[in-house]
């Protein structure tokens, strides 16, 4: 039996019984759902539309946005850079300058209360 490290978790979940993916992607919307309050709460993201009709999701915390034909849309944008941009910071933590270090805490304490929740 090969690794379980050689196959992606794209052709893991493939294999899956229905049963089991049911499973996962409700913790997987239960995960983001928190994810989405511990946000809320501590980033505080405002969504406004642009002048070209798309919705903006943005905060004053962190130099982040989302962009999206619907609110929601947008809002699952900016979710997915802010996901991306704490992996970069916690990548770099060891290097960032105090403004840099500010904003990783802040998405720690994000992801530190989505993981508290579920």
């Amino acid at each position: 039996m090969e690794a379980a490290a050689t196959y992606s978790l794209t052709d893991m979940y493939a294999v899956l019984p229905v049963k089991q993916k049911k499973h996962i992607e409700k913790n997987l919307q239960s995960y983001f759902n928190s994810l989405d309050a511990s946000i809320a709460g501590i980033l505080s993201p405002s969504i406004g539309k642009t002048d070209d009709n798309f919705f903006l999701a943005a905060d004053e915390c962190i130099p982040l946005y989302g962009v999206g034909k619907t609110p929601k849309e947008a809002m699952d944008d900016y979710r997915s850079v802010v996901i991306e941009y704490y992996e970069s910071l916690e990548k770099d933590a060891d290097e960032l300058d105090a403004e840099l270090k500010h904003q990783l805490e802040l998405l720690r304490r994000v992801f530190d209360g989505a993981e508290k929740v579920i």
